[in-house]
C-alpha cells in the first residue's frame, strides 16, 4: 500500500480516501482533481488499480472532481473479495458504489 500511495503523491493534486460499505464489502475512492469542477467516477481496467489509473489519466484532473474507484477484488484498498463474472455480481456492486 506504500507503493499505492506513493503513486497517488505523485499526482500534486489534495486528495481525499474514501471508503464506502456495498453488499460485497468496503470499496475505496480517491476523490482528487479540479475540486470545483464537473464530478466524474471513473473505474479502472482488470487487474490494476486507481493509483495506476489516475496517473494514465492525469489530463482529467485539471478539468473535473474525479472519484476514481478501486475495484473490489483487484490489486488496491478496496475488499479482497472476488465477484463472479458469471452473473451480475459487478453490475450490483458498480450500481452500490454510484
Amino acid at each position: 500500500m506504500s507503493f499505492y500511495d506513493s503513486q497517488i503523491i505523485k499526482l500534486n493534486l489534495p486528495f481525499y480516501d474514501i471508503y464506502v460499505d456495498t453488499p460485497y464489502d468496503k470499496t475505496h475512492l480517491v476523490e482528487t482533481g479540479d475540486l470545483a469542477g464537473k464530478p466524474l467516477l471513473v473505474f479502472h481496467g482488470g487487474n490494476s488499480n486507481t493509483a495506476y489509473n489516475l496517473l494514465a489519466c492525469s489530463y482529467l484532473l485539471d478539468d473535473f472532481h474525479i472519484y476514481a474507484v478501486d475495484t473490489i477484488g483487484h490489486s488496491g484498498k478496496s475488499a479482497e473479495v472476488s465477484l463472479s463474472a458469471k452473473n451480475y455480481d459487478y453490475e450490483k456492486w458498480t450500481g452500490a458504489v454510484i
